[in-house]
């Protein structure tokens, strides 16, 4: 927490906006993702002084998933605004039912709105899957390769 600037903002993968904003807010999403986030492994890290992105494996629920996370700096060095995406939809989805389910007590909708979530991200990455499997091969295909 002392890498955090005291108005640091957080741009969640689940809220367009607002952010949650101060040390003390982000503090409390920060363990909740610290406790989902399972067997990280960082692959990338670009940037500067100014900025820099980190792009890891996870996992949630035994949902593999891939994280960005762009963190930009104060002129002190701290960390000013931190923003995270995440991949696949049914690596998101995993993601908010775990939050979803670290909050239950203080918000109980949140968990029992995910859990249809689950099912129909699991469909649209199969269907999905299938359709760009179909797409790579005509192309294959038809661009005379085999």
């Amino acid at each position: 927490l002392s890498l955090l600037s005291n108005d640091v903002v957080f741009h969640s993968p689940f809220v367009s906006e607002p952010g949650f904003e101060g040390r003390d807010s982000v503090a409390v999403i920060f363990g909740i993702a610290l406790k989902a986030f399972k067997d990280d492994q960082y692959t990338h890290d670009f940037g500067d002084q100014h900025s820099r992105v980190l792009v890891a494996n996870s996992r949630v629920f035994d949902t593999p998933l891939k994280t960005t996370t762009v963190l930009e700096f104060d002129p002190e060095g701290k960390i000013r605004e931190i923003w995270m995406m995440v991949r696949p939809l049914t690596g998101l989805v995993a993601l908010a039912e775990a939050v979803g389910k670290a909050i239950e007590g203080l918000e109980p909708a949140l968990y029992e709105l995910s859990k249809p979530l689950v099912g129909t991200a699991a469909v649209i990455d199969r269907t999905a899957a299938r359709l760009v499997g179909d797409l790579n091969r005509s192309k294959t295909t038809s661009s005379g390769a085999t």
